[in-house]
């Protein structure tokens, strides 16, 4: 059980309510739906992420995947493997993931993980492996992933301090199954 209640209904306002509607029931959304003039932007700043970034699906994923094991966010990872698996993350991988076996990835997916991990660590990347990320993502989608690993290990936090509640497996809602493309807030 959460160790603060979920958003209450009758106290929050049309803005949250709305945007509540837009979403999946998650307990992480109503959770987040607590910090009640916030959570509309912040969905804002999340589906930007999930629908207008030159990060691919695919890498969001595994940068999803790999902060939900750095950090033991259990419902991170709970939601986010089978959207991982609809945005054509292979099933070994999401295994290597889970053991934290990164050396099994692909090469790109290891430069990838590596400046992730930086990021979670709060480190500063070397010369040699920023130069490898920024080759591979470009400018726009190394900032992307630095925003994807700040909102993800954020949310670890709340929900490993506030104890969320796992539920059904709805993260994959997010995703327009007609189109195969992410679709988040709207």
């Amino acid at each position: 059980m959460t160790r603060i209640p979920y958003a209450d209904p009758q106290t929050r306002s049309e803005a949250t309510t709305r945007a509540l509607a837009a979403v999946p029931p998650l307990n992480v959304f109503r959770l987040l739906a607590q910090a009640d003039t916030a959570f509309p932007p912040f969905l804002r700043l999340t589906a930007a992420l999930w629908n207008e970034a030159e990060l691919t699906p695919r890498r969001r994923e595994l940068v999803i995947l790999r902060v939900a094991r750095l950090t033991g966010a259990e419902y991170e990872w709970h939601q986010h493997v089978l959207v991982a698996r609809m945005c054509d993350v292979a099933e070994d991988e999401i295994v290597a993931l889970d053991a934290g076996r990164i050396d099994e990835l692909q090469p790109d997916d290891r430069t990838l993980l590596a400046m992730t991990d930086v990021i979670v660590q709060r480190e500063r990347a070397s010369d040699e492996l920023l130069r490898a990320a920024r080759s591979l993502l470009g400018d726009r989608a190394l900032i992307e992933l630095h925003l994807v690993v700040a909102v993800y290990t954020g949310l670890a936090a709340m929900m490993l301090n506030l104890d969320l509640d796992l539920d059904e497996q709805l993260g994959a809602e997010l995703l327009d199954r007609s189109s195969g493309s992410p679709r988040l807030g709207e």
